[in-house]
């Protein structure tokens, strides 16, 4: 619907009016002047520009207009003047931002402690996102911008934290102001991979999963996570970043054939590649590549070069592959979230956070499954020896990467894809078998783990029913559709099971 601007005469006598409480003569008095039905319903939802004196036709959240610098100021929830900065210096490029550290001259939020607030008193640092070509930004990037707002006011401590946008004077670009981080998760495997036990593994895998949680809870998709929007703390917690800016600031929304696809290639959904919109299943499919690159070090795809070959590959079911251990309830998680069926993934975040929980659970009540960490230890550093997996002597990691390969998001133009299928042989994320002694069979035994001396969820964590199941026949071996022996063409043998059976545990899932 087009924008309708009130003269000057009816916008005096309705700009005052608290539109989400209208009395009685005010609401006479709309009806008056507002004949439209339509119209009438969105400016008691969204109100008006006191600039632009006119009723949005944006379907978003805020109501934006055409004189954008201004109606920022007035509705954006977090406007901070670009004076309020200091000590401005660069930090680093990405594909549509330049980000840089400074020094906020106001106290930026309160914080809860132990359930109570208090606030920060002093100066901050913070990073700030120059977002290029911002200067003629488009409405749905601005609604993009305030979806990470809103996602803040969840609470979440596994959010990056946006404080709210601001303008660069000199370039007239928009910048977000953003809590400032000890480095990228990319950077922070480069830097201590060899040092991370698998206990840390799962930590960032636990971290990331409930920033995806908290995200998909507010009805929000992320569509860009990948190791460089994964900020690490330093505590070794991991925080989900920059939510859905994966595209140029000034482009508009595209429909159909011309809609654009933006984004990291190794990272993107194979349904995604095909031109299907961004979904919360395509963030569970990220998900399962940075646990590939969190278990390796490796980033995905690193030694070939990103463009239309590895897209048509992906669709046909490659993977990213590596030498290296991982323990098989981890392999299973994996393989679940890359499953090219958007349908056999974890069904939401929530399942994803509990098989993510369920490794912690493992870790304290299953002995096989420490064993199989001490031995994915032991061949790792075995392999590490004989130069076949990226380590050097001290903690960083050393690999090489294609000079076509790239971790920035762009956009990914490619045409007739094939249809998204499995592979029929993708069996080199673990080319080792555990050892008879260490097995594990999920197929007779639920994920929900009672405790010994009641029926409450082991560690009160009460598991959805589409989590009780039998692991085979339910996304942990899931099938693929050309052979229904494999999962992504890995048939496991058998001594990659995990008998719970041998753990004290009984079928109903409760210990013996």
């Amino acid at each position: 619907m087009d924008e309708i601007k009130f003269s000057d005469d009816v916008f005096e006598q309705i700009k005052d009016f608290e539109h989400w409480y209208l009395t009685e003569e005010q609401k006479s008095l709309i009806d008056k002047l507002i004949l439209n039905e339509e119209l009438k319903e969105r400016y008691k939802r969204r109100d008006l520009c006191k600039f632009c004196k006119q009723i949005s036709g944006s379907n978003g959240y805020t109501r934006w207009c055409q004189n954008i610098p201004n109606h920022l100021k007035q509705n954006f929830k977090k406007w901070i003047e670009y004076d309020k900065f200091e000590d401005i210096k660069y930090l680093a490029k990405g594909g549509f931002g330049t980000i840089y550290k400074a020094i906020w001259k106001e106290d930026p939020f309160w914080k809860k402690n132990y359930g109570f607030p208090w606030k920060i008193k002093r100066e901050t640092k913070v990073a700030l996102k120059c977002l290029h070509n911002s200067q003629d930004i488009s409405a749905e990037f601005l609604k993009e911008l305030e979806s990470n707002i809103i996602a803040n006011e969840s609470g979440s401590d596994w959010l990056g934290r946006c404080f709210g946008i601001t303008k660069d004077p000199k370039t007239n670009n928009f910048t977000m102001v953003m809590e400032l981080q000890k480095c990228s998760l990319r950077q922070h495997l480069n830097d201590n991979f060899n040092s991370l036990s698998w206990d840390d593994k799962v930590k960032i895998l636990y971290g990331i999963s409930i920033g995806i949680k908290s995200i998909h809870e507010g009805g929000l998709i992320h569509r860009d996570l990948h190791c460089g929007n994964i900020l690490a703390h330093s505590a070794g917690i991991s925080i989900v970043a920059d939510l859905g800016l994966c595209q140029p600031a000034n482009i508009k929304s595209s429909q159909g054939d011309d809609k654009k696809i933006y984004g990291v290639l190794p990272y993107v959904a194979p349904e995604v590649l095909r031109g299907n919109e961004y979904t919360q299943a395509s963030d569970i499919y990220g998900f399962g590549i940075i646990a590939y690159e969190i278990c390796t070090g490796l980033p995905p795809y690193h030694n070939i070069a990103h463009n239309e070959l590895l897209a048509i590959k992906i669709c046909q079911g490659l993977r990213p592959k590596s030498n290296y251990k991982i323990p098989q309830p981890i392999v299973d998680i994996i393989n679940q979230c890359w499953d090219a069926d958007p349908s056999k993934r974890p069904n939401n975040a929530d399942d994803l956070f509990a098989l993510i929980n369920n490794l912690n659970i493992l870790k304290v009540d299953s002995a096989i499954y420490n064993k199989q960490i001490e031995e994915a230890d032991e061949i790792n550093k075995k392999l590490s020896s004989t130069v076949r997996l990226p380590l050097s002597t001290n903690n960083t990691l050393s690999y090489m990467t294609h000079p076509q390969a790239v971790y920035t998001s762009r956009l990914l133009d490619f045409k007739n894809l094939p249809v998204p299928k499995n592979a029929d042989n993708n069996n080199e994320l673990h080319v080792t078998e555990y050892p008879e002694s260490l097995i594990m069979d999920f197929t007779k035994h639920c994920i929900n783990l009672k405790n010994a001396n009641n029926n409450d969820e082991l560690h009160g964590v009460e598991y959805p029913e589409s989590l009780i199941m039998d692991f085979t026949k339910h996304g942990m071996n899931l099938k693929n559709a050309d052979n229904n022996d494999k999962l992504h063409g890995v048939d496991y043998p058998e001594s990659l099971k995990i008998d719970f059976t041998k753990l004290g545990i009984n079928s109903k899932g409760e210990s013996n």
